[in-house]
């Protein structure tokens, strides 16, 4: 139990927390150590899923909040594909490997708020209309 709470207090950061914890019942006292250490958790990676076809990039929304994100994405095309994330300045913030036709893949990504490019780096498949824009808030 007085190991919990150490555990808990040098997560949180909180010495105060396991002085008070220790006077508590073992009830409230596991109940306040992992409360406290999940909500400094950093929050879980929301899933976006982009869907490529031939020419195109479709996902639910393309305005997101900054944060944690894992971007599914699914080639429903009939050619190869894939996708990477580029800030405005063309620096290139994550990508995937080339996806074959009826294949997936997915990636983890951090945005923080701006704007983003969406594109498909295969031959000449941006050009002709598999780019886009992520608004980050």
């Amino acid at each position: 139990m007085i190991r919990r709470l150490l555990v808990a207090a040098l997560t949180t950061g909180a010495v105060a927390a396991a002085a008070c914890g220790g006077g508590s019942g073992s009830g409230s006292g596991s109940g306040s150590g992992s409360g406290s250490t999940t909500a400094t958790s950093a929050p879980a990676a929301q899933t976006v899923t982009f869907t490529e076809t031939e020419f195109k990039i479709d996902t639910p929304s393309t305005t997101l909040k900054a944060g944690s994100y894992t971007f599914d994405v699914e080639n429903k095309g009939s050619f190869p594909h894939d996708l990477h994330i580029l800030t405005p300045d063309g620096s290139e913030v994550a990508g995937t490997s080339v996806i074959q036709p009826g294949g997936n893949a997915s990636l983890q990504i951090t945005l923080k708020a701006g704007t983003y490019m969406m594109k498909c780096n295969v031959d000449s498949h941006a050009a002709r209309g598999m780019q886009g824009t992520l608004t980050v808030n």
